[in-house]
């Protein structure tokens, strides 16, 4: 047998911790004191840090990390589309500085130079989050849906095909 009865004793005290509920918990409490073996803890149904919870700080856009961007084109269509785990800023600024010297391997700066277009920076926008391999693939995907839209990352595979079929019919 698992269980055995023990006779109580004076030094053991039982507690009771019941959820106030107004009308009910008095009279269940004043019974249960009656007997010296039973301590009664009235708590909240919910606490004060449960009915006030602290407002979520969100970063604004510029200093937001772990996103994948998209960056317009001010005189065509076309669109930049990239990811970073750097504040968005910071990628920003490289972005200008890799026009300005017309860095090789720079898509966006390629296409500036070799197009004569200026890049429509006070558009840019986010649009996704998440950490390296999620930004990596939603980048390509990215890519894959926006129309005019380039980058340097790799395609995704063809098994995500069938995919992009039913989203464009």
């Amino acid at each position: 047998m698992f269980f055995y009865l023990v006779e109580p004793s004076e030094s053991r005290k039982s507690f009771a911790s019941l959820s106030y509920i107004k009308g009910i918990t008095e009279p269940l409490t004043r019974v249960l004191k009656k007997h010296d073996m039973i301590s009664v803890i009235n708590k909240p149904m919910t606490t004060l840090q449960q009915q006030f919870p602290a407002p979520k700080f969100r970063p604004a856009t510029d200093s937001q990390t772990n996103i994948v961007y998209k960056i317009p084109y001010a005189e065509c269509s076309w669109c930049y589309i990239g990811e970073t785990g750097r504040a968005f800023n910071t990628r920003r600024k490289e972005h200008i500085r890799n026009i300005k010297t017309a860095a090789k391997g720079s898509k966006i700066a390629d296409h500036a130079w070799s197009h004569e277009h200026s890049i429509d920076f006070n558009n840019a926008s986010l649009i996704d989050k998440g950490s390296f391999r999620i930004r990596k693939t939603l980048e390509s995907w990215h890519t894959m849906v926006t129309p005019n839209a380039v980058n340097n990352s790799c395609p995704l595979p063809g098994q995500y095909n069938i995919l992009f079929t039913h989203i464009h019919n």
